[in-house]
């Protein structure tokens, strides 16, 4: 088993997700504590990453760290459940509870 970390790749798929959140490295610094500099760094891959620092990333990007992390690009998957998330927002209970119905039938079909 490879363990190796592409810093290169993960950086790159930090710059994915940050210009997919219309972000500039400035303000991905500044919700992380750091500097344009830095994040520049990191997504170029000249910079290995602490957890901590990963975690920050992930937190102000609103990712997942499997999807920063993975070797497959999921993004499709990422911006469907953010859609997703944004439309139930503000539902009522009784919406809700609906809706976990019908996805507890959909993933029935599925079996």
């Amino acid at each position: 088993m490879n363990n190796n970390v592409d810093f290169r790749e993960v950086g790159s798929r930090i710059q994915k997700c940050r210009l997919d959140n219309n972000m500039t490295q400035d303000e991905l610094a500044e919700k992380i504590g750091s500097s344009q500099k830095y994040i520049s760094r990191i997504e170029a891959g000249n910079h290995k990453l602490s957890f901590e620092t990963v975690v920050a990333i992930t937190r102000a990007l609103g990712i997942s760290l499997d999807s920063l992390i993975a070797d497959y690009d999921n993004s499709a998957d990422e911006s469907t459940l953010h859609e997703i998330l944004n439309t139930i927002r503000g539902m009522s209970p009784k919406q809700l509870e609906l809706l976990r119905d019908n996805i507890t039938t959909l993933r029935k079909l599925d079996k």
